[in-house]
């Protein structure tokens, strides 16, 4: 069938546009490596965005509305939150020694405001422009940040902006946190506990062994985004249990950023593949914390990993882990609930509401799941409860409840597109002029035996799969490119959406500087998986037909590029 040629402008979303979307289109390799670098005509063009990753239009239109009200200099820009406790992580994480000095913030530079709108508080962050990438991590690692649904409801009614008398700049915002104006927050309403109750029910569909003790809705805590579910959890995790955090394998960058930051002590095992022996060099670390007197919180993982589907032996880290007394946190976004039970294998899982569980692009949202078989359940749920406020918009909550009622069926066509398209790649690389020198797909790991152990078993409705998320190795940079500048697919990041997405994942969010190979950073992710010769595709719910005649043709120039470099 022929090929349907992407028509989208560069920086616009996936179809249907709108104004809440979490897609951008960033067609092509090398607008793609302008973007990681930061260049400001790519940037000017984006009119829709992940909203983790910079500021909305509709948020920046709130911020436009507010600035003025606040007496700024022209020159700064202002962000804002729903809750408080954001001065303070700010001040943390801009003062950091891990800042660039370029863009560190003098403690004079980062400013503290408190407006409110429509009976709703805001905490803005107001900092110079010019240092934006030395505050941005607030909303990027953390998860912090308002939704657009929010910024639009708060922008219809900007004419009942009240400017709060509190004042505060880096430097004193932390001492004067108890005078920080407090907040009622968001308020919850029937949807969050639908939302719940739906988490719930799928835990506890067809489980994987006999459940000891059932998840409930009163253990399920919902975020506004994925990473603050992860960061409220891991600020808990360490006022429960003090100690080293261990991550394992690959996991998504701005998990790695928050974990490489913490206060505390870390420690990451890259490679983590069958050939590995990953698990005795953790028990090997386990022993010496031990003998050092000291002590892992918690050990965190994917499940599988995003980029490389490296599946991780879940039933030796629940035997070490209950041995050492740590805790195992797992974020099981990529293998879904649909298709993977590993509750019985954690303490807590946490998981991006945002990707499959949503499936339409259009809204974010995380959960954390406290396991009620932990030997932490108590302490973590009330330390959890006492930090908890809603963040999480009610219309965003109603969005995201009513995306989640066709999630199994979802879930069927993204699994058997996904392993369709895996086992067409696959084949194709067993050519001698394939380019293509690694498929990365669950079933293609030597790490399958590991997902399968938790694979649900099938039913008359849902027969479990992979998940929607594979990655194409090639050969070298020429014929990825190549490849990648023919798949008429939406280009961007993003996984779990309703059209396919492909990106150049690794060397657009890892790469960083002018020349990744030179980053020793990046240097350490390649050498356990991450190449930036890797193309990641997350599948949507187009037919079978139309995935393999796209991929195809964009191959034929990734094979001719392969051959044209031997002449």
């Amino acid at each position: 069938m022929p090929v349907t040629v992407i028509k989208e402008e560069l920086g616009q979303s996936m179809p249907p546009h709108g104004p809440h979307t979490v897609t951008v289109h960033i067609p092509g390799w090398d607008t793609a490596m302008l973007f990681r670098k930061g260049d400001k005509t790519i940037h000017a063009a984006l009119k829709s965005m992940y909203p983790r990753f910079g500021p909305t239009n509709e948020a920046k239109q709130l911020a436009a509305a507010i600035h003025p009200k606040l007496s700024l200099p022209e020159t700064y820009l202002c962000q804002p939150f729903a809750s408080p406790d954001v001065f303070a992580a700010a001040s943390e994480y801009a003062f950091s020694h891990w800042r660039k000095e370029e863009f560190k913030l003098e403690p004079s530079e980062l400013l503290f405001r408190v407006v409110d709108i429509a009976d709703t508080r805001l905490y803005v962050l107001a900092y110079p422009a010019a240092k934006g990438p030395g505050i941005m991590g607030v909303w990027q690692n953390l998860g912090g940040g308002i939704s657009t649904r929010l910024a639009e409801h708060l922008l219809a009614h900007i004419e009942t902006l009240a400017v709060d008398s509190f004042e505060a700049s880096g430097s004193d915002g932390v001492a004067a946190l108890e005078k920080v104006p407090e907040t009622t927050y968001l308020p919850e309403g029937d949807a969050h506990q639908q939302i719940r109750e739906r988490i719930v029910e799928l835990l506890q569909r067809v489980p994987v062994g006999d459940v000891a003790q059932k998840v409930v809705p009163a253990d399920v805590f919902l975020y506004n985004t994925g990473m603050a579910a992860v960061y409220r959890l891991h600020q808990a995790m360490l006022a429960v249990r003090p100690g080293t955090v261990v991550v394992l394998g690959a996991v998504f960058s701005n998990t790695w950023n928050l974990f490489k930051e913490t206060p505390t002590r870390s420690k990451h095992f890259g490679r983590c593949d069958a050939e590995s022996g990953v698990m005795d060099k953790l028990e090997e670390y386990l022993a010496g914390e031990q003998d050092a007197g000291r002590q892992v919180s918690y050990v965190f993982a994917e499940f599988p990993s995003n980029p490389i589907l490296v599946s991780i032996d879940l039933k030796r880290l629940r035997m070490l882990a209950d041995e050492y007394g740590f805790a195992v946190v797992l974020d099981e976004t990529i293998g879904s609930y649909s298709n993977i039970d590993v509750l019985p294998m954690a303490d807590v899982l946490v998981t991006s509401l945002t990707k499959s569980f949503s499936g339409y692009a259009n809204v974010m949202a995380g959960s954390v799941v406290v396991s009620p078989s932990s030997t932490l359940d108590s302490l973590l749920k009330s330390t959890l409860t006492a930090r908890f406020r809603n963040e999480l918009f009610l219309p965003d909550a109603s969005v995201l409840l009513s995306n989640s009622q066709d999630y199994l069926p979802r879930s069927t066509i993204l699994n058997r597109n996904a392993l369709t398209l895996a086992k067409f790649l696959l084949t194709h690389s067993a050519s001698e002029s394939s380019p293509i020198t690694g498929v990365l797909y669950p079933p293609m790991t030597n790490t399958l035996a590991n997902y399968t152990a938790h694979m649900r078993p099938a039913t008359a409705d849902f027969t479990p799969g992979y998940g929607c998320l594979l990655s194409i190795d090639f050969s070298n940079a020429a014929t990825a490119k190549a490849f990648y500048d023919n798949l008429a697919v939406y280009h961007g990041p993003h996984l779990g959406a309703h059209r396919t997405l492909a990106f150049p994942f690794n060397d657009a969010i890892w790469g960083g500087g002018a020349d990744p190979l030179t980053d020793p950073d990046f240097m350490y992710h390649i050498s356990y998986g991450l190449r930036p010769e890797q193309v990641r595709v997350a599948v949507g719910l187009e037919s079978e037909e139309e995935l393999v005649d796209t991929f195809a043709y964009a191959l034929q120039f990734a094979v001719a590029a392969a051959a044209a470099a031997e002449k």
